[in-house]
């Protein structure tokens, strides 16, 4: 994280609690996830972390992004992997409020990691199908026996390939998806890659959730980029997540929220 997108957000920020919202659409999403006041349960992500942190097994991670090669690995434990993930508090919860609040059918995620953040796009909606994707071999193979240990394997589908090897297939074969959740390979390249091919195939009324639009300059870029696309209808940024609409009955807008 750069301490001048820090500032620029803070001081760019508003529309706390929903203030200034003029769009009906936009309001009702502001006050169902955002600032939501409903109690949810959110013990399923959560009990899985817990239980994470205590595990002191390592597993070899594959290197990815901008910091890997996507060759090499890197030998990592549970407990650290679980730590530093970026899917827990309150961006977690944002999540699974985000999912709640859409009632998505079907779900596409990109960064399985240990399955965190699937937990809790899944508690969220949970008749809708996840499909996450994980290109590490030992991440995808943890996440999957904890999803079978929660009796989950029916509802969520992780898929052990390497995005570019796949990701067009997956949205050919699932065009009902409505929520897609973009937390891997934080790239430049690779999220205006993304982007472009759920534009190509995504519903006018899909959501799509950008993590770490801060992380990098790269990343800062892509999301700059992103929200000057013709298909961007409206975007919402937390500092951390950025959030695209395409529906055409919303009025044009971008909201930078102090969250």
């Amino acid at each position: 994280m750069d301490i001048v997108f820090a500032l620029k957000h803070f001081f760019l920020s508003g529309h706390y609690n929903g203030h200034r919202v003029h769009s009906p659409n936009i309001f009702n999403f502001f006050l169902g996830t955002l600032f939501s006041k409903e109690s949810f349960d959110y013990s399923l992500a959560e009990d899985c972390r817990k239980k994470f942190l205590n595990n002191n097994s390592s597993i070899n991670v594959l290197s990815i992004g901008a910091k890997g090669d996507g060759k090499s690995t890197e030998k990592k434990r549970i407990s650290d992997i679980a730590k530093k993930s970026s899917s827990y508090g309150k961006y977690g919860r944002l999540l699974q409020r985000i999912s709640s609040y859409l009632k998505p059918q079907k779900i596409l995620e990109l960064g399985t990691s240990l399955g965190i953040g699937t937990l809790y796009l899944y508690a969220g909606e949970k008749n809708a199908k996840v499909i996450t994707l994980e290109a590490s071999t030992e991440t995808a193979e943890f996440a999957k026996n904890n999803f079978k240990s929660l009796n989950l394997e029916n509802n969520i589908e992780c898929i052990n390939k390497a995005f570019d090897s796949v990701f067009e297939t997956i949205l050919q074969q699932n065009p009902d998806i409505e929520l897609f959740y973009v937390d891997g390979n934080h790239t430049f390249e690779a999220t205006i890659r993304y982007y472009n091919l759920i534009c190509k195939y995504a519903l006018k009324t899909s959501v799509v959730i950008f993590d770490d639009i801060n992380w990098s300059r790269e990343m800062s870029k892509a999301w700059s980029e992103i929200k000057k696309t013709k298909e961007c209808i409206v975007s919402i940024e937390t500092f951390r997540m950025g959030i695209v609409f395409f529906d055409n009955n919303l009025t044009q807008k971008n909201y930078i929220v102090r969250y």
